[in-house]
């Protein structure tokens, strides 16, 4: 059994409790999640055997801990040839919401078969001085967690939100991108705060925020989105997005925001394009495209992503700079 079985929960969700839950409340959910899926209670064999496996990634405090940093630790046990001496639940998951895909399965050479295309890893999978096969070959890298002792339970189900989008709407249309999520980067003077989400596609790096909204007719003027008289500021991607071009020379920076409604419809909320102001005159202006709803949202990142010359290829390397950014 392995993640990609929750069918693109997380294990959070597969035990319905949040992801900021403390020890307690994370073992009170599992009891209540096994009873509920027990088959002495008329439970589904098959959802029991979720919930138990749910718990093997995040009852305990370690392995918890690699679950939410979305590496494995049965990857760190592989032997000198590659191979892992431990089966699928050997050790914690290797993703946030899904398990290493048939280009875990990838041949030594650097290439990899991955739906109908080809990814290219530079340098090959063979040279693990620069990251390891699993890590290597996984989509989705951490998940959404605390920062600091203030309550995050808003923050952490919109990014959560925001991951499913990225999911569905990016990463099943380009196996090459690796998404990173929960990174703090500094170069130099320049601190870039908290960045919730990367997604990395060859040389091309997308810094993602998210915001939630009430459902409605929403009015993007250039640096703002208003519904009625009420003003809403998109998250400022503009720290993030100066640190990285810094740390990232040679990468293209792009900058996207996620407007997501109250419910998972990808069509909402409905945005309109009225720019009356400049984007020059907010850090909008760093924004590769305006706000947009899920829908949208994909297609302007895709395009983005995949308009480069190296869109199927991982960059080892700049993925393994990112995985050590993560806090």
């Amino acid at each position: 059994m392995s993640p990609a079985d929750f069918g693109g929960r997380s294990a959070y969700e597969v035990l319905e409790v949040s992801f900021d839950a403390d020890t307690a409340q994370l073992k009170a959910a599992w009891r209540r999640a096994a009873r509920r899926t027990h088959p002495d209670y008329g439970g589904d064999v098959a959802e029991f055997r979720l919930v138990s496996y749910a718990w093997e990634l995040v009852g305990d405090p370690g392995s918890r801990r690699d679950y939410d940093r979305g590496f494995s630790t049965a990857g760190a046990r592989r032997s000198g040839t590659g191979r892992q001496t431990g089966g699928p639940s050997s050790g914690p998951a290797a993703s946030y919401a899904s398990a290493p895909s048939a280009s875990a399965r990838a041949s030594r050479t650097g290439r990899s078969a991955s739906g109908p295309g080809t990814i290219t890893y530079v340098p090959p999978l063979d040279d693990e001085m620069v990251l390891d096969l699993a890590r290597s070959s996984q989509q989705i890298h951490g998940a959404p967690r605390k920062r600091g002792i203030l309550p995050a339970g808003h923050r952490l189900v919109r990014e959560a939100r925001a991951i499913r989008t990225m999911q569905t709407h990016v990463l099943a249309s380009l196996p090459a991108t690796r998404l990173v999520n929960g990174l703090h980067l500094t170069f130099g003077r320049l601190n870039s705060g908290a960045i919730d989400h990367v997604l990395l596609c060859g040389d091309r790096l997308a810094i993602i925020g998210s915001l939630q909204v009430p459902d409605g007719v929403y009015r993007w003027d250039g640096a703002e989105l208003w519904k009625g008289d009420r003003r809403i500021s998109p998250p400022s991607l503009a720290p993030a997005m100066v640190a990285l071009q810094r740390a990232f020379p040679d990468c293209t920076i792009g900058g996207f925001v996620l407007v997501l409604g109250p419910d998972d419809n990808p069509h909402a909320p409905v945005i309109q394009l009225d720019r009356t102001r400049s984007m020059l005159d907010s850090e909008a202006g760093f924004l590769t495209d305006p706000p947009a709803h899920p829908l949208q949202f994909g297609r302007d990142v895709k395009m983005f992503l995949g308009t480069g010359s190296r869109s199927a290829t991982v960059d080892r390397r700049l993925l393994a700079r990112l995985l050590g950014a993560m806090y």
